[in-house]
């Protein structure tokens, strides 16, 4: 008989960046080479409302891929980043703390930010 273990990781909470549905997503593994955010217990995070690049790194210009779905830790880099959605832009920007660039709306047809 095998032991199947698993371990829970408990945020404070989700944030809700998206004002409404639908929304289509694809999967990335971010980068966390230049990451110095970290959680409570010391894991380097990137929050969710995060603009991301071609190369999984935080990008704040107008060659960003998509914006972070949910807070990613170091521990578990895989993502999803959002290319189709409606964005509530005032808590996107809150919680990633990343004022948009004008460029990445431009960037990002497909992604509406309210």
């Amino acid at each position: 008989m095998s032991n199947m273990q698993y371990e829970q990781t408990s945020y404070v909470g989700n944030v809700q960046i998206l004002k409404r549905l639908p929304n289509e997503a694809i999967p990335m593994t971010l980068d966390f080479t230049d990451v110095v955010e970290k959680t409570a217990d010391g894991r380097k995070i990137v929050k969710a409302g995060t603009p991301i690049g071609k190369n999984g790194k935080a990008d704040n210009t107008a060659t960003v891929v998509g914006i972070l779905r949910y807070d990613v830790t170091e521990d578990r880099p895989q993502g999803v980043i959002l290319k189709k959605a409606y964005i509530n832009k005032s808590v996107a920007e809150k919680h990633s703390g990343v004022t948009y660039d004008a460029g990445v709306s431009t960037a990002l047809p497909m992604i509406v930010f309210e």
